[in-house]
């Protein structure tokens, strides 16, 4: 392999890191969006929907909310994340913590 050919290799796969970090962007961003939309009555429902590695993803969610947070959703986050940890437990938290891909 040549020095152009790696270069290419690694202009791809730059140009590939960044669209996967625009769409994990965009699914958090609709993700907080919806989850704003819920009025707080209304979260347990959706929650009981949920199982175990739904509630992980939920939490994923709502912790990458928590570092890029808008008007207002900081209190609603915290609310959805107090009602998952009632459902789901403190190992809901620790596999988030311990899972290396990110939301």
């Amino acid at each position: 392999m040549s020095k152009s050919d790696d270069r290419k290799i690694k202009d791809t796969s730059g140009t590939a890191f960044r669209k996967i970090d625009q769409v994990k962007d965009n699914a958090r961003n609709l993700t907080q969006k919806v989850l704003l939309s819920i009025k707080t009555n209304q979260i347990d429902d959706c929650i009981a929907q949920l199982d175990r590695e739904l509630l992980d993803v939920l939490m994923k969610y709502i912790y990458r909310g928590f570092e890029v947070p808008c008007e207002g959703s900081s209190g609603h986050l915290l609310v959805w994340h107090e009602k998952v940890y009632n459902v789901s437990g403190v190992g809901s938290i620790v596999r988030v913590f311990a899972d290396s891909k990110r939301a």
